[in-house]
């Protein structure tokens, strides 16, 4: 149904699809991050990863994504999207998938081993990803945990990943599976969209899509659309795949409130055959016209293609069934903010620091915003244009800081704010308060390394600066550089798994008076 209204809208294709398509990819409430995350621990870790997230959370993107940006020169990529099966079909796949030939009678984990271990002489790493793993028996789960210690002397041959529903952590929570269990070195949790963030993924997808007007939603309209999904990424699909249907049923050029609420009750109903006394009477409004709509579009088909077969001159001319449409109305250009709240890291690593552990990381919950009588800021995919503040505002803002912490923090503005300096660092992890920020400062200051604190929680200027602190060390000129100091880290330091992050990447993240993209 969504091809209905993409010449109305003037789309190029279907904005809220549920097949995963990479070009739609989102980095928003730390997707992002969880990703470069996840291809730092597949190339350059050892042991099983773990991503959990609930149902439609965008775990399948994610692993789609992972499997995209895999250097296939270097890594060999077996994934498995049905898991379901047991021990000896996981092994079959891994044979299939890699081309082997297994001699008879040899057993398939012998022939694999050989096949990991030239791969391994070559330099190539061999990574599995296995998605919705929570469907998988606890006999296929043991099965991995033989395939992971296939090794050398320095490292794992197998790299795997599981990507599932938090049954999966009870899944793995069994007795018989605690050696699995103990071989996961990494888990990260995939939350839900907040508020903004999910705004925010709404009018990517329609950009992405090619709208290139202005709020496609109405704010009202996108706020209740956002409620009702929960953050959600597959509820906001098929809402706002609903939505942008009835609008179009009605010849309406934005979504509204009426739209969004008649897609609420389709959603809710479950079956889109439910009775008219199920559905809203602004719904039941639309429908005549939506199949007046349909009925002359099935008209036009056929016209179109009685005149294709008559006409040779243009034989790939297709005549459009809707006529033409006319120019959308003007709308406002930007798409106003559901509300203002950094994107927080949500990905949890084996043996967590204390601080970390302590930190609240957990997304807000959504809820409509209240009104606000300053003007809305425009949430887009380009970084808001804002003046720095002064010395004396950040001073200010930063002046019931303790001293250590507030020195750190304005020398990290007077470098971050400067677009002449571009640089890597290390992320050494994110707090929730001002101690945290104090206790991972203190751990990055063992690396002997340049160390920053970044205050990445939006506030308007009126308000005092709290939330999420990202403690970062270290000077790079490159990738490269920053991962060979990182292996000279004191091991207390090394376990946390720093992530390798760019200046120019964290200017396009949140200051306080910059609003998140």
């Amino acid at each position: 149904m969504s091809s209905l209204y993409l010449e109305h809208f003037r789309l190029s294709e279907a904005p809220f699809g549920i097949t995963p398509n990479g070009k739609f990819f989102f980095e928003g409430q730390a997707r992002g991050a969880i990703l470069e995350a996840l291809q730092h621990a597949v190339l350059d870790d050892d042991g099983i990863i773990t991503v959990v997230g609930e149902v439609g959370s965008g775990k399948t993107m994610l692993c789609r994504m992972l499997a995209e940006r895999m250097p296939r020169d270097r890594v060999d990529l077996v994934y498995l999207a049905n898991p379901s099966f047991g021990p000896r079909e996981i092994l079959q796949s891994m044979v299939a998938d890699w081309g082997l030939e297994v001699p008879s009678g040899q057993p398939l984990v012998l022939a694999i081993q050989a096949a990991l271990l030239e791969r391994h002489a070559q330099g190539r790493r061999a990574v599995v990803l296995i998605d919705e793993a929570q469907a998988m028996p606890p006999e296929s789960l043991e099965e991995v945990k033989l395939l992971s210690n296939l090794e050398t002397a320095q490292r794992k041959l197998l790299q795997i990943v599981l990507f599932g529903q938090p049954e999966l952590d009870d899944l793995l929570a069994q007795p018989r599976l605690r050696q699995v269990r103990d071989r996961v070195v990494h888990r990260f949790d995939l939350q839900p969209l907040n508020a903004p963030d999910a705004a925010a993924y709404i009018d990517h997808r329609v950009r992405r899509a090619g709208w290139q007007g202005g709020a496609l939603f109405e704010p009202k309209a996108l706020r209740q659309l956002v409620e009702a999904s929960g953050g959600r990424i597959r509820a906001i699909h098929l809402l706002a795949d609903k939505a942008l249907l009835a609008a179009f049923a009605q010849g309406a050029r934005l979504v509204g409130r009426e739209h969004v609420r008649m897609a609420i009750a389709e959603f809710r109903a479950g079956t889109p055959g439910a009775s008219g006394q199920h559905r809203p009477a602004g719904l039941r409004r639309a429908l005549p016209w939506l199949a007046f709509v349909l009925g002359g579009l099935v008209v036009g088909l056929a016209v179109g293609y009685g005149l294709g077969q008559r006409s040779e001159a243009v034989p790939h001319l297709q005549p459009t069934a809707l006529g033409t449409v006319s120019p959308p109305e003007r709308v406002p250009d930007a798409l106003p903010a559901v509300a203002a709240e950094a994107p927080a890291v949500s990905a949890s690593v084996a043996a967590v620091p204390d601080e970390l552990a302590s930190a609240p990381l957990a997304a807000a919950p959504l809820s409509p915003p209240a009104p606000v009588a300053q003007p809305a800021i425009p949430v887009h995919a380009v970084p808001v244009s804002v003046p720095p503040l002064g010395d004396d505002a950040l001073a200010a803002r930063y002046a019931h800081l303790p001293v250590p912490l507030r020195e750190a923090v304005l020398h990290t503005r007077a470098v971050f704010d400067d677009p002449a300096q571009e640089f890597w660092v290390l992320q050494i992890g994110i707090a929730g308060d001002a101690a945290g920020a104090r206790r991972l400062l203190a751990r990055a200051k063992e690396a002997d390394s340049p160390t920053w604190v970044h205050d990445r929680q939006y506030a308007s200027p009126s308000t005092s600066p709290a939330g999420r602190w990202a403690v970062y060390t270290g000077r790079y000129v490159s990738r490269e550089t920053a991962m060979q100091a990182l292996q000279k880290f004191p091991e207390q330091t090394k376990v946390y798994s720093p992530l390798v992050r760019t200046l120019g990447r964290l200017r396009t993240e949140s200051y306080p008076e910059r609003a998140p993209t």
